[in-house]
């Protein structure tokens, strides 16, 4: 009885091995196949725990899909809600993004970008026009509400925000100039951040 219960405790312990073995962090804040497409996988709503070191084609890949489904998905919205919306999603974007120095300073970007926003869209909110429900957002599906910009604001706003975003996306190539192994990979992710600007047109 002794041998065969240390037998099973050993079984159970390489089991537990081959799982942890089987799966990686996702940017996205879930667990998915290291060689899978997690391009339409579930987003969970806590920060991702895992510590990374070196950045990856993987990581900065999913990154960018983030950005790109922000931007796509803001895009579909009235342009009284796209600066809330892309406020709302880096802020997402940035708590999804792994710790550790591989990405530490791309995550305190985009984080610092979405505040500032944030303090743009405090000034300009319209508090009798109806809120906007997200949707429609294959990479991050944590559902958000939207509040709308004043009109008479909005030009002024938006031109902020995209001052914002052109600072982030300097921010982020300044970040990696003694940096061989993390300056492509910032690169990408500065390219995707400066691609949100086309939302900010009123």
């Amino acid at each position: 009885m002794i041998k065969s219960a240390h037998l099973r405790s050993i079984h159970a312990a390489l089991l537990a091995g081959a799982l942890a073995l089987a799966v990686v962090p996702d940017v996205r804040g879930q667990t998915s196949p290291g060689n899978g497409d997690s391009s339409n996988g579930d987003i969970g709503s806590s920060a991702v725990s895992a510590t990374v070191a070196v950045p990856t084609d993987y990581l900065t890949s999913s990154i960018v899909k983030n950005i790109n489904g922000a931007r796509a998905e803001c895009g579909s919205y009235d342009p009284a809600y796209r600066i809330d919306c892309l406020r709302q999603r880096l802020a997402d974007i940035a708590q999804r993004i792994p710790a550790g120095p591989a990405y530490s300073e791309a995550r305190q970007i985009i984080s610092r970008a979405s505040s500032k926003l944030g303090r743009i869209q405090a000034g300009i909110v319209d508090r009798k026009a109806p809120q906007q429900r997200s949707r429609a957002n294959p990479r991050l599906r944590q559902t958000k509400i939207y509040a709308a910009a004043k009109r008479e604001k909005l030009g002024k706003a938006m031109a902020q925000a995209r001052q914002v975003i052109e600072e982030a996306e300097t921010q982020l190539l300044r970040a990696v100039q003694n940096s061989d192994k993390r300056a492509g990979h910032y690169q990408q992710i500065a390219a995707a951040l400066d691609s949100t600007k086309v939302l900010l047109r009123s």
